[in-house]
Parts: C-alpha cells; sequence; structure tokens
C-alpha cells in the first residue's frame, strides 16, 4: 500500500516537472511515466487520460499554496511600512517553488486554450486576494487620493513583479538577492508614497 502511495507521488512530481517545462500538449503521458519510474499501464491505472493528470497537478499546487492573508488598512500606520508589508508579501508568494511551478503551467496554458485560462485565472487569483484588499479599504479610507484600488494595485504589484517575478517565470533569471531586493521595496514603496500625497 505505501508503495502504491509512493508511485502516485513520484506520477505527480514527474507531471509537475514536464508540464512547467513543456506545457500539456508537448508533454507526454511517456515521458511522465518515464520520469517517475513507473509503466504507462500504472500510469494510466492512476489517470486515465493527460487531461485528468493535468487537472490533479494544477489542484495539488494550489492546494500546497496557502492563501495570503488579507492585509487590513491602518489609518495610523505611515503608508510606506504598509506598502513595504504588502511587498514583501508578494515577493515571499513569487519565492515559493510551487507557486512559480504553477505560474509556468498556467502561462503556457493560458496561451493555448482560452477556455483553459479563464479557469486557471479564477483560481490563480485567490491566492493573492488577500493582498488587494489593502487598496480597497485604502481607497475607501481616502488614502489613494484621486487613484482608485484596482489600478493602483496593479502598478505597485506590477513594478514589484517585474524584477521578482516575470523575469524568473518567463525569462530563467536568478532571483534578485537580499540587497536587491530591499533597494526596490524601498525604492517602490517611496515611489508611490510620494505619488499618494500629490
Amino acid at each position: 500500500m505505501v508503495r502504491s502511495v509512493d508511485k502516485h507521488n513520484d506520477v505527480l512530481c514527474a507531471a509537475i516537472t514536464e508540464f512547467a517545462k513543456k506545457g500539456m500538449v508537448a508533454t507526454t503521458m511517456e515521458a511522465i511515466a518515464t520520469r517517475a519510474n513507473v509503466s504507462k499501464r500504472t500510469l494510466y491505472k492512476h489517470y486515465s487520460s493527460k487531461d485528468a493528470l493535468f487537472d490533479a497537478v494544477v489542484a495539488l499546487l494550489f492546494q500546497r499554496l496557502a492563501n495570503l492573508p488579507e492585509v487590513q488598512y491602518q489609518s495610523d500606520v505611515p503608508v510606506r511600512e504598509q506598502l513595504k508589508q504588502l511587498a514583501q508579501l508578494s515577493i515571499g508568494l513569487s519565492a515559493d517553488p510551487d507557486y512559480m511551478r504553477l505560474s509556468k503551467i498556467v502561462i503556457i496554458e493560458s496561451m493555448r486554450s482560452e477556455s483553459r485560462a479563464k479557469r486557471l485565472d479564477e483560481q490563480f487569483k485567490g491566492c493573492e486576494q488577500g493582498l488587494h484588499s489593502w487598496f480597497i479599504q485604502a481607497e475607501l479610507a481616502g488614502a489613494l487620493g484621486l487613484f482608485d484600488a484596482k489600478l493602483t494595485a496593479s502598478l505597485f504589484f506590477g513594478g514589484i513583479k517585474k524584477m521578482t517575478f516575470w523575469d524568473q517565470a518567463i525569462r530563467w533569471q536568478h532571483q534578485v538577492n537580499e540587497e536587491e531586493l530591499s533597494h526596490l521595496i524601498n525604492q517602490t514603496c517611496l515611489f508611490f508614497e510620494k505619488g499618494l500625497k500629490q
């Protein structure tokens, strides 16, 4: 029984690697079986099709990712300090290997299939919902000035993710070091703080 569970885990790990590298179309059940060191018969015993295996992989990765906590806007705390907390949480999520693998799978499949992209996007948004709620609360409190929450959050996280997510996800760059991260966070938060005061 234990060996059966081990084989099942081997299959899922192999599938995660293959899907993240090649996408669903280019990945074959044979390649997954080879990487998992199981027979194709064993593979099909657990999963009747590549679609079923893909859905299992995505579900597993989403399950591994704990949703980020909802960050509350605090009127008595400097905005820059709160933005730093948001930036650090976003960077921490991007540094999660499961998040990066899932992101690559979502990116590849979103370019291939509009219907699958919509389904994956809805699931994916849940991982970061807690971060975006801060901007909604800040807007309601009048802390964003003339700017609306959706645009401000998009610009803020877009700037953060340029170096901490997109370069790694699609350009295969190494993660930036702690000194660069600190500089990025400080500069981004200072930029937004000054902009919001205008």
